[in-house]
């Protein structure tokens, strides 16, 4: 047992005394000491360890890479589903009215507007801009007023104006050297308030409308529009339409 004990630790020493003598030949350049743990590579092998090695070293850029690849594809269908109107209707008047009798003014409008998208279709886009002329400044009076501004300042499409006579008044001193609204609008006859009756049982429909076309300036920023010389035309052939329809 004793001479079995010896051996061990006489073995013991023996390979204590190989590897002080490895490494003094390591630090003395004699010996490769060879790459360390940390810097041994090994490459995945599997499909499974490809993918998580990748994630591990390129997370932080897949993130970011499918956040913009997401925010492209909505804006994408944004624009793909948004609706494209062959015309705009503004509906301004000093009396509000609700949104299911400005539907019915587009409806009624509908015969006389031609598919200028191309699209099979007729489609007309009326703006509910309607505010109470006492109504003081309030939220909804400064929303409308905010939307009405929007849609003069920036949408070459809204040439059709609907107002009343207090509305019509107020536009025209918009501009100082040409009319806001070009020529004498066309007022709506007895048929119109016919075809509107009792649409909207919370608003009645105002009376006394009349609609015009917006007049074309230079200074104005619309006339810059690349359409809009289809949306003028589209306009006028609206206004012609009805005035045929009311000189029968």
């Amino acid at each position: 047992m004793a001479k079995k004990k010896e051996s061990d630790t006489l073995r013991q020493r023996r390979f204590a005394q190989q590897e002080f003598l490895r490494l003094k030949k390591m630090q003395n350049g004699e010996l490769d000491a060879g790459p360390k743990p940390s810097e041994v590579y090994e490459a995945p092998k599997t499909f499974g360890e490809k993918i998580k090695n990748i994630w591990y070293h390129d997370r932080l850029a897949i993130i970011i890479i499918t956040i913009i690849i997401a925010l492209i594809a909505f804006l994408c269908v944004q624009c793909a589903t948004k609706p494209e109107y062959d015309v705009t209707v503004v509906v301004y008047t000093h009396r509000i009215t609700g949104d299911v009798n400005c539907e019915k003014i587009g409806e009624y409008l509908e015969p006389y507007c031609k598919d200028v998208n191309n699209d099979g279709k007729v489609s007309i886009n009326v703006v509910n801009c309607t505010i109470e002329e006492s109504q003081g400044n309030t939220e909804h009076k400064f929303t409308t007023t905010y939307n009405l501004n929007t849609l003069i300042l920036d949408d070459a499409s809204a040439l059709l104006y609907v107002t009343d006579a207090s509305s019509y008044k107020e536009l025209m001193k918009r501009t100082d050297d040409y009319s806001f609204l070009e020529g004498e609008p066309v007022a709506f006859q007895d048929d119109f308030y016919d075809f509107c009756k009792d649409a909207d049982n919370l608003f009645t429909m105002p009376e006394g409308l009349q609609i015009s076309c917006r007049t074309i300036d230079k200074s104005a920023l619309i006339a810059d529009d690349d359409n809009i010389d289809i949306y003028y035309e589209q306009a006028q052939s609206i206004l012609k339409g009805l005035k045929d329809k009311y000189s029968e």
